[in-house]
């Protein structure tokens, strides 16, 4: 899989497990739904660093804690 689409998933994994939507990940991230919508369709080429920041500050965790998941594992992604 590539990397867009491995962050989508653990995207929509971690808002599940925070019991949290994806209107209040908008709220808290200040990221239009557009934006959003085409990180959970997978539209966009490469998520922008500030965009994680401002996911994984609003999910209250790091990164390293966002990316430590097999989903990231070198050998389950694919280079485009």
């Amino acid at each position: 899989m590539n990397l867009n689409r491995a962050f989508a998933l653990r995207l929509s994994g971690l808002l599940v497990e925070k019991k949290m939507s994806k209107y209040r990940l908008e709220k808290e991230t200040g990221l239009t739904h557009s934006a959003l919508r085409y990180i959970f369709n997978e539209v966009n080429t490469d998520v922008k660093f500030s965009t994680i920041v401002k996911v994984c500050t609003a999910l209250d965790m790091t990164i390293v804690d966002f990316f430590n998941d097999e989903l990231f594992d070198l050998d389950n992604l694919v280079v485009d």
